[in-house]
């Protein structure tokens, strides 16, 4: 029986949670699916400082430290990155836990299990944090040694469309990929490909994030599609530039937020996640632009006037105090999860 997965959104919530406990956790997860940003999110919104380790990129002496004689005895002098400060409080992110040889894992026993590490003692006021792939990542992985795994909880981590379209409206990410996604959440992460070399790339949420920053630089989708097949694979490469095709048919964006509404054709559901994502990208929080949005999304199918008026709440949260935000809410509240 195989341990359920949680959400990113999950993970913030049992963070919060084991960060107040003090309980040491590990989080697996595939490739580029924000296990690192998460937790210095974290450490950032609750005031923490964070030191982030790579445990893979690093030797067992690096970790015990060097030693040196005082006054006629061996200590051990703890690495530079490790804090030092009895009465600062943080995060210590042990990334890549388990692409760390055995040595490295041997080596990190003693700070997990008793937040030493030699002479080192972890200030009181440090939460200890690993993070590593999973072994069906098909990454460099070494099986976690029985006591260190023990002394951990171990939580599995998947990208989930949902908790990914919320940060991806907050960064604003080109609109492309967020109506792209939308149309396709099923692509958000596939699997690598590490066979041969033929197509080494596959979709994750960084892999997204890298291709909206290439596409906000202007770059035409038909001109750079190499790019986007080495960005998140061939197959999710072409149903996107598939996909980026259907703007072309879209009616004036900037017309609909003025107040002047087209009649759309319902049945091509492409057709409104692009115009979804684009609406989302042209508001730009006025109140006629408010009014006539939410106006608009009275004609639209009621998954996408809902999903219409739900990101925008993301993106600006004061249309929720418009005049006419309560009647909306008064036909709709009951979709809204």
């Amino acid at each position: 029986m195989t341990t359920p997965t949680i959400s990113t959104s999950q993970l913030i919530h049992y963070l919060d949670v084991l960060i107040a406990s003090n309980t040491p956790l590990f989080i697996h997860g595939s490739p580029g699916i924000g296990k690192s940003y998460i937790v210095a999110q974290v450490a950032s919104d609750k005031g923490l400082e964070l030191v982030d380790v790579r445990l893979s990129q690093l030797d067992p002496v690096d970790l015990r430290g060097v030693p040196a004689i005082v006054e006629g005895q061996t200590v051990w002098m703890p690495p530079v990155f490790f804090p030092k400060d009895p009465n600062s409080s943080g995060i210590l992110f042990l990334d890549e836990l388990n692409s760390a040889p055995p040595s490295v894992q041997a080596a990190i026993y003693q700070l997990v299990l008793n937040r030493k590490m030699g002479e080192y003692v972890l200030p009181a006021g440090w939460r200890i944090v690993c993070a590593g792939n999973r072994m069906s990542d098909r990454g460099v992985v070494f099986r976690l040694p029985t006591p260190l795994a023990n002394r951990m909880v171990h939580l599995s981590v998947e990208a989930r469309f949902e908790d990914f379209k919320a940060f991806a409206i907050r960064a604003k990410l080109h609109p492309f990929v967020i109506g792209f996604l939308g149309f396709r959440p099923d692509l958000l992460s596939t699997e690598s490909v590490v066979e041969d070399d033929a197509n080494p790339a596959f979709a994750t949420p960084r892999s997204y994030h890298m291709l909206s920053g290439v596409l906000h630089a202007g770059h035409l989708v038909e001109r750079i599609l190499p790019i986007v097949y080495g960005t998140i694979g061939y197959s999710a490469g072409l149903e996107f530039a598939s996909y980026v095709k259907v703007y072309e048919h879209l009616p004036d964006v900037g017309a609909i937020l003025e107040g002047a509404f087209p009649t759309l054709d319902a049945t091509q559901p492409a057709l409104l996640y692009a115009l979804v994502s684009a609406l989302l990208e042209y508001y730009d929080a006025t109140a006629v632009h408010q009014a006539n949005l939410l106006a608009f999304s009275y004609t639209l199918p009621t998954e996408f006037g809902v999903m219409l008026v739900k990101d925008v709440i993301l993106k600006d949260e004061s249309i929720a105090r418009h005049e006419a935000f309560e009647a909306w809410l008064e036909k709709f509240g009951e979709y809204i999860l």
